[in-house]
Parts: structure tokens; C-alpha cells; sequence
């Protein structure tokens, strides 16, 4: 099923455990566990960066996974529009719209004692909990069954494990 069709029913719903995994995923996997977690292989190859991380995109379940030198799964990127529905305590993360996001993951983080900033692009992150919020532009199904562009955008995250976490 393409990441335009697909429904908030459709997608899996996965839970954030900050700093250790999502989902089935742990921090600390090698690529060989990720790729049995998914269930399939990554969608054509992956790319390596400069420093040796390396990254592969699981287009089935809309993730990126990003790994070190040692092929050590770091962190996930969850896709906006394809990725499963990431909560972290009762707070949705994936395909919301930001400002709700936003004065959710505030208000979590003052109960949580913990500290949100702003991430290089402008939306919210909690260093402590591994969480650095994204957007992506909405799209969907037209009343013709035609894909197209919505009049909004919505929230993807990057989760990343203790190794890149400023603040663990």
C-alpha cells in the first residue's frame, strides 16, 4: 500500500521508550535484528555518510533506521505519512499537526522535570527522552482517488538512542 493511501487505522501503533527503542526496535540492534523486527529488507540500499553512519530506508513500514560505524542501530526516523503512530506517555507523535504536537510535548516535559528546545529547523525536541520533532507536507486521496496535496503539514520524528542524545 503507498504512504498516500494509507490510513491512520492501517498503520501500526508502536510506543516510545525513551532513549532504549520504538516499537519492536531497540537502540543497540545490529542491522541483521532490525531487518527480522520488520519484518523485510530495506527498500533498494542504504547510503553512507562521511563519518561512517550509514542509513536504510524500510519503505514498507515507513522508517528510516540509522546505524554507526559498526552497523548499531542509533536512531529511527518515523515518516509523517507512513510511519506508524509513535506515542510517548499518552502523547501522539506522527501525523499530527505540530502546534498540537508542540503544546503536548510541553506540557509533558514540564510534568516530566525535563527540558524542551528547538531543533534546527524549528520544531520541538526533548534531549532527555531522545525525541526531535519534523514536519512533512500532508497529503492524501482525492474525492477522484487522485494523490494530492493538502492544505496542512504534519509530524514525523527523528528518535534516537543514548549514543546521539545531547542529554541522556
Amino acid at each position: 500500500m503507498g504512504w498516500g493511501s494509507r490510513k491512520p487505522e492501517d498503520r501500526a501503533r508502536w510506543v516510545l521508550d525513551p532513549l532504549v527503542g520504538v516499537g519492536p526496535l531497540r537502540f543497540g540492534m545490529d542491522c541483521d535484528e532490525v531487518e527480522a523486527a520488520l519484518g523485510g529488507p530495506l527498500y533498494g540500499g542504504g547510503q553512507v555518510s562521511a563519518d561512517g553512519m550509514s542509513w536504510g530506508r524500510y519503505q514498507e513500514t515507513g522508517l528510516t533506521c540509522i546505524y554507526d560505524r559498526g552497523m548499531i542501530l542509533v536512531a529511527v526516523e518515523v515518516d509523517a505519512l507512513a510511519g506508524p503512530l509513535v506515542r510517548v506517555g499518552e502523547v501522539e507523535l506522527i501525523g499530527r499537526v505540530p502546534s498540537a504536537v508542540r503544546a503536548d510535548i510541553r506540557e509533558l516535559a514540564r510534568r516530566e522535570g525535563t527540558a524542551v528546545r528547538v531543533n534546527w529547523s524549528g520544531d520541538p525536541e526533548i534531549v532527555a527522552c531522545g525525541v526531535s520533532m519534523g514536519t512533512a507536507q500532508g497529503w492524501g486521496v482525492s474525492a477522484e482517488g487522485y494523490l494530492e496535496r493538502k492544505d496542512a503539514v504534519v509530524t514525523s520524528a527523528l528518535l534516537v538512542g543514548p549514543e546521539l542524545a545531547d542529554d541522556p
